[in-house]
């Protein structure tokens, strides 16, 4: 497995694997079993990270926080907390255009999480959106609150620009409040847009982006890392064979990065999903990829990425 590092508000070590096991679908589209399996299975393989949210499975019937409730209840099973990074997001808009980033709301949703999670602290704690009419020394403030009370080791934000998180932290540099330290938003080898996932909301890389994280030296956790399974549904017959909920992601750029795919796992003998992970964890940008899989088969070709290396020129070959 590769991992990467980074330091919590004690300047305490946090090692978090490259390939983080997302469990949106734990506990409602997954059993309670299913869920346990795949999460047995990761453990085994290498991995140490779990990603959840306060908001996951809310959208079902009978899903709420059935996400963080699994994943609570498997690691009260394992009796394993001291040995996986918990990773869950909170603040999470309750409508379109409904802000939930108050002081009141994120202390909220962390006390909520805490209590589904069968836990006293999560190792990383993000903020699911952000909210622009927000001053940010607001939100700021009520993070360092978390991370004093001991109920997060380090923060960061899900779905935020570079521009935000940079005013952010220059905030806490110059009044002494814990930095966010790590950023989540939608990265994949295929170029994605917010309307690609009918949420303009969203923030997904692009050039802008990319060369902010950079510059910056932030870890990127990338949720969608596959955009959907794109490249790894295509069949024999081509890319414009994929599902017909994949059909936007077809555009000119995609069907070149797709070609460019299949020649280098040609040329080394790997998997589609592999290549196309490993373009974030080897990526110069400190990436890593969120993967969510409903079965050990898809499990195991994602972990697969983890045995394997792309050079910088290989990674410039794909795009």
């Amino acid at each position: 497995m590769k991992y990467f590092e980074i330091s919590d508000a004690d300047n305490k070590s946090i090692r978090i694997s490259r390939i983080i096991l997302g469990g949106v679908q734990f506990g409602t589209t997954l059993t309670r079993e299913q869920s346990f399996e795949l999460m047995d299975k990761y453990i085994e393989r290498g991995g140490n990270t779990f990603d959840t949210a306060r908001v996951y499975c809310d959208w079902l019937e009978n899903g709420h926080s059935a996400s963080e409730r699994t994943i609570g209840e498997w690691i009260k099973s394992r009796n394993n907390r001291k040995e996986i990074i918990l990773a869950t997001k909170g603040g999470h808009p309750a409508a379109a255009g409904v802000s939930r980033l108050s002081k009141e709301d994120i202390l909220g949703d962390m006390d909520k999480s805490l209590e589904t999670l069968q836990t006293d602290y999560v190792d990383l704690y993000l903020l699911h959106r952000d909210d622009v009419n927000i001053p940010v020394n607001e939100i700021m403030d009520t993070l360092h609150i978390l991370v004093q009370q001991g109920k997060a080791r380090a923060v960061g934000v899900s779905n935020w620009t570079c521009e935000r998180i940079k005013e952010a932290n220059a905030y806490a540099m110059e009044y002494d409040k814990t930095k966010l330290v790590i950023s989540q938003i939608q990265w994949s080898l295929a170029e994605c847009f917010p309307q690609n996932f009918n949420d303009l909301t969203l923030v997904c890389m692009n050039p802008k982006e990319y060369r902010q994280y950079v510059e910056m030296g932030m870890p990127v956790m990338a949720y969608s890392s596959q955009a959907n399974g794109l490249y790894s549904k295509a069949n024999e017959r081509g890319l414009e064979y994929v599902p017909s909920k994949l059909q936007k992601f077809l555009t000119l750029e995609n069907i070149n990065r797709y070609n460019n795919l299949l020649k280098l796992c040609r040329k080394k003998g790997y998997s589609r999903t592999a290549v196309a992970l490993n373009y974030i964890m080897d990526n110069r940008l400190n990436g890593s990829a969120i993967i969510g899989c409903t079965n050990l088969d898809q499990l195991n070709d994602c972990m697969m990425a983890a045995e394997i290396t792309l050079t910088e020129e290989e990674i410039e070959m794909l795009v």
